[in-house]
């Protein structure tokens, strides 16, 4: 409802004029604007792209910390790692999974962790017996490499049984 400022008439809610004397009734429109500031709006959006590109930028990039052998260990590298690049002798497999109990390739070959040592503080030896000499290993560490034209944190690998190297990134 509202008064007519003339006659002090009460008319219905929305009438423009009153229904008594035909006097112009007021009619109050808010000024409060409902929504978000534009430098709101702006900040909102600035954070929305930056979270998906900081996300993309995580899922592009899965290097681990890089580590010098004697600080490296079975976890620190857990997850499953793609061959890139050649390798420098013989066929490497294409894919290895690493978690803290052993190393498995994709062609199914494995190496419990029985046994590991550091080799000139480059190399993190693991092998599936408690003897390097009459067991299965791997020889493990971490390098800075370029991988497709990016700085990058590979995993070199060398098998025993293929006696060749590979470089893998994390998958």
């Amino acid at each position: 409802m509202s008064n007519c400022p003339n006659c002090g008439y009460q008319n219905p809610a929305g009438t423009t004029f009153c229904n008594n004397c035909g006097a112009q009734l007021q009619v109050y429109a808010s000024t409060k604007k409902k929504g978000l500031s534009i430098p709101a709006i702006i900040g909102i959006c600035v954070a929305v792209v930056v979270l998906i590109f900081g996300g993309l930028y995580m899922l592009g990039n899965n290097d681990p910390e890089y580590k010098t052998a004697d600080k490296l260990e079975l976890a620190d590298i857990e997850g499953t790692w793609d061959l890139v690049g050649e390798s420098k002798s013989g066929k490497m497999t294409d894919q290895i999974k690493i978690n803290e109990d052993e190393i498995t390739t994709d062609s199914g070959d494995k190496v419990e962790a029985r046994y590991s040592s550091v080799t000139d503080d480059n190399t993190l030896i693991i092998a599936d017996s408690n003897n390097i000499f009459t067991a299965n290993y791997f020889e493990l560490r971490l390098e800075r490499r370029k991988v497709d034209g990016e700085d990058r944190v590979v995993l070199a690998v060398y098998v025993d049984s293929q006696d060749c190297w590979g470089y893998y990134v994390r998958k």
